[in-house]
């Protein structure tokens, strides 16, 4: 294994196959995560590159899952969707799967355990000094409903009475031509969005929408019939696990899903796909 991993450690770069070629094997001891994914690659005599040809996922996230090198994944959302698909096309169990991905990354980074709330100091105040603040408490409460009763007295004492007055000022008429028309209430209120851009899921996928300076608009797991109406705003890109799950709505035009099914799209432009679809439907129709 030395003199085979010598040549390439001079140039910088060990391939994963090579590293890992005189390794015992995984029935011998449990085999992690990474272990997994790659005897079942090299059980399908598939190559890193064949693998990520097939799955459309790039050859650096393969090969940092099956090394587990958290530094060559994408963030933890992406990476559990890669690592689905992966499994998916190497037959394993893609629940367990995920779930020890979430075991060894949760081992690894080292979470700190919640510590019990300390406890508060109890301070007791003596037994006579408590009944002298509620008599000194009720006497300010007793003082202040008087003197506010008795202002409220003094003020109201020239008032004229309510109803004389409502029935001596007569009420200013009002025509009914005055009242505006529905019509012109209606013609004033804004026309609805009709290029209104719906991202919709017709099956489980991980979406996510950026705006043009790359900040996170919207990630999360998206269920079907779920829907996120992204801003009217210019530069938004859509990345997802599963580009045939997500299907696109301008206003009343359905334009779509934004890719093939199992498919997995990275910041593509929202605009110009919804530009380049909406022609598509024009020019059918």
């Amino acid at each position: 294994m030395t003199n085979a991993l010598s040549g390439s450690t001079e140039m910088g770069y060990v391939p994963v196959d090579a590293a890992f070629a005189d390794a015992p094997p995984p029935d011998s001891v449990a085999a992690s995560l990474g272990e997994r994914l790659r005897q079942a690659r090299l059980k399908s005599d598939l190559t890193l590159d064949s693998a990520a040809a097939r799955t459309r996922i790039k050859r650096d996230y393969l090969e940092a899952l099956e090394t587990m090198d958290p530094r060559g994944l994408p963030s933890r959302a992406y990476a559990i969707g890669y690592l689905r698909t992966y499994a998916a096309f190497l037959g394993l169990d893609t629940a367990a799967i995920v779930d020890q991905f979430k075991q060894e990354v949760e081992c690894e980074s080292g979470r700190a355990q919640p510590t019990s709330p300390k406890q508060r100091r109890e301070i007791k105040l003596p037994r006579g000094l408590i009944g002298a603040v509620l008599i000194l408490g009720g006497v300010i409460g007793a003082a202040s409903w008087y003197g506010s009763h008795v202002t409220r007295t003094e003020a109201f004492a020239g008032a004229p009475d309510p109803v004389d007055a409502m029935l001596s000022e007569p009420r200013p008429m009002v025509e009914a031509s005055a009242a505006p028309e529905p019509a012109r209430i209606w013609s004033a209120l804004p026309e609805p969005d009709g290029g209104a851009f719906v991202l919709e899921a017709t099956a489980p996928a991980l979406l996510e929408v950026r705006d043009a300076s790359g900040r996170i608009l919207f990630s999360r797991e998206m269920t079907p019939g779920e829907r996120y109406r992204a801003p009217d705003e210019p530069g938004l890109t859509v990345s997802t696990d599963d580009a045939g799950a997500i299907s696109v709505r301008a206003g009343a035009s359905l334009l779509g899903a934004i890719g093939e099914p199992g498919e997995t799209v990275e910041n593509i432009s929202a605009s110009d796909f919804v530009i380049t679809a909406l022609s598509e439907v024009e020019r059918d129709g």
